[in-house]
């Protein structure tokens, strides 16, 4: 796989192989509605044709994982990153002791790999024939309008800003899609590229250090239509719920890019300068690096604008300044919700 300096240097034909993924598949009789009772979003009306963001909390509300959910072949299946994956597997498996569902680590039983938009039909076609992937995903459905769902695997909008696909595919449909990517010329770049991609787009992901520390809210998981307000009971509902309805939120996740490499990681210290004073802003959530550059996610107070500048706590020559949100964070108490005195 190959590497990337800064992401402005992205040709327009590209792929990612998203190793370090986690695939968690859950299959059985129950699994629907287990799995409707654990996660943000409402898992009984989500069709064969559709994959949604989600966030995977602990009873307080804090999010071991977020990622995206889909169905393939009789099971359903959550795509987030090893980091955090790992601590939602545990969890899932720790709470079915008393339900007919099967909860196992799939990922070595697919490939996975984001296809950049202008490639998709000439790597993929071939094996998702009935998919229209030169159709346009309306703004309001990004991120879960799926293409196609056959016996190679399933293929969904990323909902990322440079227009592609995510597939998920069986090792034989994996194989066949890296040698069409040789055949083709086609670039196959490393798991960094898309994480990047991910904080460019403010798609947040959870490194070790930040699993269970944030409520979904705080990362914005809300802008992406990844919690179903109106569903019934999961894990960290109450909070979740109560946090929306009161308007209590004032914390959100802002996207940082750096001109050069640094030393970075999940869990580090920003500071936000206040006139003449530093003060503590918030933490990193997530950080991708390049070989020229350093993408990063953190969460930080929801008023933050473009205009405030920022500094890393423990390297203090590193400024910079946070990228505006691609969608709004805006969520009104709720009306049902009755004022205090």
């Amino acid at each position: 796989m190959t590497s990337l300096s800064v992401l402005r240097e992205l040709p327009d034909k590209f792929a990612v192989n998203l190793t370090e993924s986690m695939l968690i598949s859950l299959k059985g009789e129950q699994a629907d509605s287990y799995l409707h009772g654990q996660i943000t979003v409402n898992i009984n009306k989500l069709d064969n044709n559709t994959a949604r963001h989600y966030a995977h909390c602990d009873n307080k509300g804090k999010t071991w994982s977020t990622g995206y959910v889909t169905r393939f072949a009789q099971q359903l299946l959550m795509l987030t990153n090893a980091a955090s994956g790992s601590h939602s597997l545990f969890q899932l498996n720790k709470y079915s002791v008393f339900s007919k569902v099967d909860i196992l680590d799939t990922s070595k039983d697919f490939g996975v790999f984001y296809i950049s938009q202008s490639a998709v039909d000439e790597v993929l076609g071939a094996s998702f024939p009935n998919a229209d992937f030169s159709t346009p995903v309306a703004a309001e459905d990004v991120g879960y309008a799926k293409f196609e769902n056959s016996e190679h695997g399933v293929v969904f909008s990323s909902g990322l800003a440079r227009q592609g696909v995510i597939a998920i595919l069986t090792q034989e449909a994996a194989k066949e899609l890296k040698s069409k990517l040789s055949s083709a010329d086609i670039t196959c770049y490393s798991r960094h590229v898309f994480d990047a991609l991910q904080i460019e787009s403010a798609h947040p992901s959870l490194g070790e250090q930040t699993v269970a520390e944030y409520i979904p809210q705080m990362m914005n998981v809300q802008a992406l239509n990844g919690i179903d307000f109106d569903k019934g009971c999961y894990m960290g509902q109450e909070v979740v719920a109560r946090t929306r309805f009161l308007g209590k939120n004032k914390r959100a996740a802002y996207s940082f890019s750096i001109d050069e490499p640094v030393d970075l990681c999940a869990g580090d210290t920003l500071e936000k300068q206040l006139g003449e004073n530093w003060r503590v802003a918030g933490t990193v959530i997530s950080v991708a690096k390049l070989d020229g550059e350093t993408w990063f996610m953190a969460v930080l107070s929801n008023d933050t604008t473009p205009e405030d500048l920022h500094r890393l706590a423990d390297n203090h020559a590193i400024t910079c300044y946070p990228y505006s949100l691609p969608y709004s964070i805006e969520q009104q108490a709720s009306n049902i919700v009755k004022k205090r005195r």
